[in-house]
């Protein structure tokens, strides 16, 4: 059974702070969009095996469907509703932590004691 991936793709296009949120989030996925007929289409692939293709279908609809050991679309998803749930932070929110060895690194939003984090190693 193919389920609708339920968000309008449209943001990825054009919300610079929203790809921003995301690239941090999912720092080894590449993101590609084209339009046709029925909509914006997004092609997401890892830099390992796995891949997802966001296809607009008539009726406003957008069928996911993925390969691979990851669940791109998935992890798409769960990151872009992080980013709504902390309120659609812009770049200029979010930060970088390094430890004095270096072999910590991560990022985070609005707050740096925060244990909402991504590692960055």
């Amino acid at each position: 059974m193919t389920i609708a991936f339920l968000r309008d793709l449209t943001p990825l296009r054009g919300d610079v702070h929203l790809r921003f949120a995301l690239h941090v989030a999912l720092t080894h996925l590449g993101i590609a969009l084209a339009e046709d007929a029925d909509g914006l289409n997004a092609w997401i692939h890892d830099s390992g095996q796995s891949w997802a293709v966001l296809s607009a279908v008539a009726g406003g609809r957008t069928i996911p469907l993925q390969g691979g050991p990851r669940r791109l679309a998935d992890e798409l998803e769960a990151a872009w509703d992080m980013w709504l749930e902390l309120g659609g932070p812009d770049p200029y929110d979010f930060g970088m932590t390094v430890t004095d060895s270096g072999t910590t690194q991560y990022a985070w939003a609005e707050d740096p004691t925060s244990a909402l984090r991504w590692s960055l190693t």
